[in-house]
């Protein structure tokens, strides 16, 4: 699947042609989706294995583990954002809104169990004027740690489930 092609949900707003920028980051996982899935879905856990993840706080629906409704605020490439999950398949799909003072986006996470382990595509659109005028500085940057974010998942997700809530 090439970078013009998706394999998320996008909702309407936040499709990849109508935002100011989108982010693609793949990697196969030595790891059964159920153990990235588990590591995916605790963002309280999310400050061990990614650095550009901190501040996360609990705002309401199910939580630690994130399930529909679940909403969080935290600080991530120097921006504090509220995010809630629009999306959940578990072990398959998960996608959360988020919002800043700069914009708004969606970032959505896709896994496919394949022999040997788990193909994981992240992706990610951000809009709003903020975001247009930080877009060359930011969209790299973001590629560059979403693919971090995934080698950490991995890290992890290769030695099992994360400890019990």
């Amino acid at each position: 699947m090439g970078a013009a092609e998706t394999a998320v949900s996008w909702p309407e707003e936040h499709r990849p042609e109508v935002s100011a920028f989108h982010a693609v980051n793949e990697l196969e996982i030595p790891a059964e989706p159920e153990a990235v899935w588990a590591w995916l879905v605790r963002p309280d856990l999310w400050p061990r294995y990614y650095s550009n993840a901190r501040l996360i706080r609990h705002l309401g629906g199910p939580w630690p583990e994130l399930e529909p409704g679940s909403r969080w605020r935290w600080l991530t490439f120097g921006a504090l954002i509220t995010s809630e999950v629009v999306e959940y398949t578990p072990a398959e799909r998960l996608a959360w809104s988020a919002k800043s003072i700069a914009g708004s986006g969606h970032h959505a996470w896709v896994l496919t169990r394949r022999d040997g382990g788990t193909f994981v595509r992240t992706e990610e659109t951000q809009k709003g004027l903020g975001m247009r005028l930080i877009k060359p500085a930011l969209r790299p940057l973001m590629v560059r740690m979403h693919q971090r974010w995934l080698e950490g998942l991995a890290r992890m997700a290769s030695q099992g489930a994360p400890p019990a809530p």
